[in-house]
């Protein structure tokens, strides 16, 4: 097969790179990313939301694939499902700072439900996610900032990252991994207007597109046909949903650029990444307060992040999570900023005010910067600018770090410590099991 279409060159793309194999380097790297999905995972057990979810999956048909934390396994989509959906609930999970998609959370399910159930090997399934972080960031670098005011691009554009994992792992030749992506396109949805009310739709968003993605490489693989132009064809994913965008960036540079999985960011706090370069501003000038009385405060940002967290009022601990004046308020006051602090609502202490900075917002998305402005009742003036927060590659979490988060994430979502050390074992089993 010939590409001709942007679908088929990602195709044709898989099928080479899995012939060749990908250095260890990288899959290194991956099984970082499975660990710090593992925790997130975990801690969506222990919420609300992640409760509905296990209910409703419960209800589901028995199968080989596993839920996160569950002893009775499911069908491969209804685990892809439920662990996409629980590991984006509290808001901890990895982001591509350049695509603003969530990949681990629709990537990872779809392919740990395709390996355990044909019984794929570790190097295989960490590949896959290597190839899923690809297309899956490759689409959401795509389709511009007016998409991403009203679809939420870790759906609309993961369930082709999940797709291509599955597919990868079902073995698809090129022409059914062009068909597994065509069908993937005509499944991609997820709109924010769950925002305006705190609605838990966002983590469907997630656990439609790991299992719509899976769903679309299982029908692949009997010879159900997708389009191959879904991409840039007149009625295609850009035509509708982002006729803005550029799909030439899909397939800009492919195999030939830097891959992208080890640019992806991890958060160290539990709130929307949009919030995080405030917080680590706010974390160094509390150093500098001293006692100092607070009289006014600015955090300058970028638009994208005004338009989703400028919320000075939050009422539920979800709402908390979009508000930058929450936020900043809490890290002022001494907060770590992990699980246990975002449950109180309404105005805040500290209260600083959110505008929009034309100069930041130039440097979104290769940069998600904030910079946070305190006035003293002293007359003293106190301003800190983050251009990369913690867990940019710039600015990385360390290894341990993320093991830290596995144990308080599990600890959170009702898993004991020896429940959390298995699945550490386990994930630190995959690298070996590829090198054995």
């Amino acid at each position: 097969m010939t590409s001709s279409t942007a679908t088929e060159a990602l195709a044709e793309w898989a099928t080479d790179e899995r012939a060749r194999g990908f250095d260890e380097e990288v899959l290194e790297r991956a099984q970082l990313f499975v660990l710090d999905w593992l925790a997130s995972a975990l801690a969506g057990r222990g919420t609300e939301p992640g409760r509905a979810i296990l209910k409703y999956t419960r209800g589901q048909p028995s199968g080989d694939a596993l839920v996160i934390g569950e002893t009775v396994g499911r069908s491969a989509e209804a685990a892809a499902f439920a662990n996409g959906a629980l590991s984006h609930i509290v808001e901890m999970d990895d982001v591509d700072r350049v695509s603003i998609v969530h990949p681990g959370a629709v990537v990872i399910p779809a392919a740990l439900a395709a390996y355990r159930r044909d019984g794929r090997n570790d190097k295989e399934l960490l590949s896959a996610i290597v190839a899923g972080f690809e297309v899956a960031i490759r689409f959401g670098s795509a389709v511009g900032a007016k998409h991403y005011y009203h679809f939420h691009n870790t759906s609309t554009c993961g369930v082709f990252g999940s797709a291509m994992a599955a597919g990868w792992l079902l073995g698809l030749d090129a022409e059914a991994l062009t068909w597994a992506l065509g069908n993937a396109g005509t499944m991609a949805f997820g709109l924010w207007e769950f925002n305006a009310e705190g609605a838990m739709s966002k983590h469907l968003h997630t656990g439609h597109a790991a299992a719509s993605g899976l769903r679309a490489a299982e029908l692949a693989a009997h010879g159900f046909t997708g389009a191959r132009s879904i991409v840039e064809g007149e009625r295609g994913f850009f035509a509708g949903l982002a006729p803005e965008g550029q799909p030439d960036k899909v397939t800009a540079g492919l195999g030939e650029a830097p891959l992208a999985l080890p640019g992806v960011s991890l958060k160290p706090y539990a709130s929307c990444r949009h919030t995080h370069a405030a917080i680590d501003a706010a974390m160094a000038l509390r150093e500098e307060l001293d006692g100092g009385r607070i009289e006014h405060g600015t955090i300058s940002v970028y638009q994208a992040a005004a338009d989703l967290c400028d919320n000075p009022s939050p009422k539920t601990p979800y709402e908390a999570k979009f508000s930058l004046q929450y936020c900043v308020a809490k890290a002022l006051d001494g907060r770590s900023m992990g699980l246990d602090d975002y449950s109180a609502t309404g105005d805040v202490a500290n209260p600083v005010a959110v505008v929009v900075d034309a100069e930041l917002t130039a440097r979104f998305p290769s940069q998600f910067p904030a910079r946070l402005s305190l006035e003293l009742s002293s007359g003293d003036k106190l301003e800190r600018e983050v251009a990369f927060p913690l867990g940019d590659p710039e600015n990385p979490l360390s290894r341990e770090r993320v093991e830290a988060k596995l144990f308080e994430l599990a600890a959170f979502g009702g898993a004991t410590k020896e429940e959390a050390q298995g699945h550490l074992d386990w994930v630190d089993g995959l690298l070996e099991r590829v090198r054995g």
